[in-house]
């Protein structure tokens, strides 16, 4: 299970960068929705991590962070996170964290669940972002896992 979660957490780091280069390369011309849901996934990052920690998140579930802001934030998260997997026991991988959603409702989760549910949510708000960005003309970067995982294999 920790290996697997290692590389989703790998895969999480090398899809956020790449879309934030995506949105810093394309400066003004960025399209808001595109940052704006960038801004969510390094939020929510954020946010599951504060939970597994017991501390009150320090940002909205829909910041208004900038594609640079955004990066830092998500490569803060991701390094934690991997020092998480890398270094706790797997009692702590398999511990429940209890929590309240956005709604109010309380839930509990263990930490690989969490892990594996940041990882997936990326990935879908990462395709959300592709879209937008291929509406301006521009060609979104590909973060399918797949792809990631090919990577050196690709000349």
């Amino acid at each position: 299970m920790r290996d697997l979660l290692l590389k989703l957490l790998a895969h999480m780091r090398w899809a956020d960068t790449l879309v934030a280069e995506s949105l810093i390369a394309a400066g003004d011309s960025a399209d808001a929705e595109a940052i704006r849901v960038y801004a969510h996934i390094a939020s929510v990052e954020h946010l599951w991590y504060s939970r597994i920690i017991g501390r009150q998140p320090l940002h909205d579930v829909w910041p208004g962070l900038s594609p640079s802001e955004s990066r830092d934030l998500a490569k803060q998260h991701v390094d934690l996170f991997d020092k998480l997997v890398s270094t706790t026991t797997d009692g702590e991988i398999s511990r429940v964290v209890p929590y309240t959603n956005s709604a109010g409702v309380h839930f509990d989760s263990p930490v690989a669940e969490i892990v594996m549910h940041v990882a997936s949510h990326g990935s879908y708000h990462r395709g959300q972002v592709a879209t937008r960005i291929r509406a301006l003309g521009i060609t979104p970067p590909y973060t399918d896992y797949i792809q990631f995982s090919r990577r050196d294999q690709i000349g």
